[in-house]
Formats: C-alpha cells, structure tokens, sequence
C-alpha cells in the first residue's frame, strides 16, 4: 500500500525524504501578540536557526499576531520536520515570549502538519498564507508586510529566513 495524502490527518506528523509540509502553529492565547518589530525579527531568527540546523528547507512563511504559518520541504528520511517546529516552539516560549502574554503555555502542545502532494500544492499555500496579512486587514498587498516569505516571490531577499526550493 502507497502513502496517500488523502489518508493522512492534519495532525500527522510525516517525516520521510521528498516531503512537503504546510506548518500552522498557534499561541495558546488569541491576540495581537507578535506585532513587536524586534520580537518578531527575533521568532524568525529562532525559526531560520532551526530550519538550518535539521536541514529543512523553507519555501515560505508569514508570522501573523498569533500564529505562525510555513511551507516545508524535508530532503532527509529522519523526522526533521517535527524537530524542527518542537524545537523552534520551545526556545521560542522560553527567549522570545511576548510582554504581557498570560502566566501559561505560549504555543498550542499540537500544531498542524498539512501534507502536501506537490508543487501545484504549494503555490496555493503560498498564496494562502502571503494574503493571510490582507485578510486580517494588515496590509493592503501581501509583499508590503514585513513578517513574511511574500517579498521575497516580489523580488526582495528575504534578509532573516532563507527561502529556497529544491526544484
């Protein structure tokens, strides 16, 4: 029996060679809490040292008030994925927890790991997240906020995460 995307829930962490991720991670508690310029620039500090360090590659993001979202390609068989978000959620709640954030966990104990079968996949989780600021009404087009992968797809360098893809 073949791995199927289809089969697979949004809570399963995959971990083999080849596979595309989409990672939605949450605070414990709703708000405006990640708004902060250095804080922010300090989260995605924390998520690129993590990226690098178990080999993930990253093919976008966006840091919204309350949540993280990314897109994930993991080249290697071990679970560097999982590893990654664990560890990057827990240096996270302990070096870079929001002033005033409630005496309790920051981040959700789960977080979403939506497998994805393709390229053509991809870039409609891309266009998802990057117009997720323009939703929340942030921003009026996706490449002018700050805290995403969206200005790199416009040209920009991405100066804290590298995005790169394997194809």
């Amino acid at each position: 029996m073949s791995l199927s995307t289809t089969m697979l829930r949004r809570h399963t962490k995959i971990a083999f060679a080849g596979s595309l991720h989409f990672v939605t991670t949450v605070t414990m508690v709703r708000g405006d809490w990640f708004i902060n310029d250095v804080l922010c620039e300090n989260i995605l500090k924390v998520f690129e040292g993590y990226r690098s360090k178990h080999g993930v590659h990253c093919l976008g993001y966006v840091l919204m008030p309350d949540h993280l979202h990314a897109t994930l390609y993991q080249e290697s068989e071990e679970a560097a994925v999982p590893r990654m978000i664990q560890g990057f959620k827990s240096l996270v709640s302990q070096k870079c927890r929001p002033a005033g954030y409630p005496a309790q966990a920051l981040w959700r104990p789960r977080y979403d790991d939506v497998p994805l079968p393709g390229p053509n996949a991809v870039r409609t989780r891309l266009e998802y997240m990057h117009a997720n600021p323009v939703r929340a009404g942030l921003v009026d087009a996706p490449d002018a906020y700050k805290w995403s992968s969206a200005g790199h797809y416009a040209g920009v360098e991405d100066k804290i995460v590298r995005i790169e893809s394997p194809w």
